[in-house]
């Protein structure tokens, strides 16, 4: 079952896609990669492989994390709660079989590695973590998408009709409507990609980029953010509440939310996830001042020489 995860969207990112639909056209084809030309918290440019986790984390300006005196961080309880999952578009057996405590099971080391640990008793409950996680549905193949296809050819047609017909009704009528056809698919598309934005943490960087707008830098790398935002992305989303003020008096308080977020082609979710958590766990409860991109780390195995450890006779049947 599909799940929103629920976080509103600020008045100041609503008119980010209206420049989104003329920046796909204006820009197609451009490649130009000017990510580290830019100051940017992104640990790895965009455009890299598929072996970049990206996380956004944020805290409410109510939570500070109490520092002990050896400088670690005092410990405070939660209990999980289960947001739900949000499916992709296809199936993906490495996502679709797992259930809440699967992903619990792997996000509680990491939260104990932070000194969040798991509490028994409601009295003494700092914390209700809400977990949600699944595929974002990518809009990169939306061109293919029958609408669109059906408009491009109603243009095509139009453009082979007899040049002394080309101002008449049948042809204005049949580019009006080929327009109307894939103004309609982009509005869909651009749509998902706010979601998806919205899902993904990457709102804020968007924002960001619209300090830089009418340059060539803001150009670029707003296509590369809409690049990662159009493809289908494995996500886990953790929004911590204050337990006691839920419990006691029904209200919610957001404390703090970190979200992190990994490309599917390519890869495997279940053996991904633990190493997308301990990526992001650094920012569990931390204000991680905007989108964070990292390498997930290579594993290097090494064969040596084959060994005979013993022979195991045969046995007739």
């Amino acid at each position: 079952m599909r799940t929103t995860v629920p976080l509103p969207i600020p008045g100041e990112f609503q008119g980010y896609w209206a420049h989104v639909s003329r920046a796909r056209c204006a820009l197609a084809g451009f490649a130009l990669v000017v990510s580290t030309m830019l100051p940017t918290p992104a640990a790895a440019g965009f455009g890299d492989d598929a072996g970049v986790v990206a996380v956004y984390s944020s805290v409410s300006p109510a939570y500070t994390r109490a520092i002990l005196p050896g400088g670690s961080f005092k410990p405070e309880t939660y209990a999980f709660g289960e947001g739900g999952s949000w499916g992709g578009s296809l199936n993906d057996f490495t996502i679709d079989k797992l259930r809440f405590l699967d992903i619990a099971r792997v996000i509680s080391p990491t939260l104990a590695g932070q000194n969040y640990l798991s509490a028994k008793d409601p009295h003494q409950t700092d914390l209700l973590i809400m977990v949600y996680w699944g595929t974002t549905n990518g809009t990169m193949d939306r061109s293919s998408s029958p609408e669109y296809q059906i408009g491009q050819q109603m243009i095509s047609g139009a453009l082979m009709m007899p040049h002394s017909s080309m101002m008449n009704a049948s042809y204005i009528s049949a580019l009006s409507q080929a327009d109307t056809m894939i103004a309609m698919t982009n509005w869909v598309r651009d749509r998902q990609d706010l979601e998806n934005a919205r899902v993904l943490g990457y709102l804020p960087e968007m924002a960001r980029l619209e300090r830089f707008r009418g340059t060539v830098f803001n150009s670029s790398l707003r296509q590369d953010v809409i690049a990662d935002v159009e493809e289908n992305r494995y996500f886990v989303v953790l929004l911590a509440y204050d337990f006691q003020t839920l419990w006691k008096h029904k209200q919610r308080k957001l404390l703090w939310e970190t979200r992190f977020s990994l490309p599917e082609r390519r890869n495997d979710f279940s053996k991904a996830l633990a190493a997308m958590t301990e990526n992001a766990a650094r920012y569990f409860g931390q204000d991680s001042h905007g989108l964070i991109r990292k390498r997930l780390p290579e594993t290097l195995v090494t064969v040596g020489e084959p060994q005979v450890l013993g022979y195991e006779s045969a046995t007739k049947k």
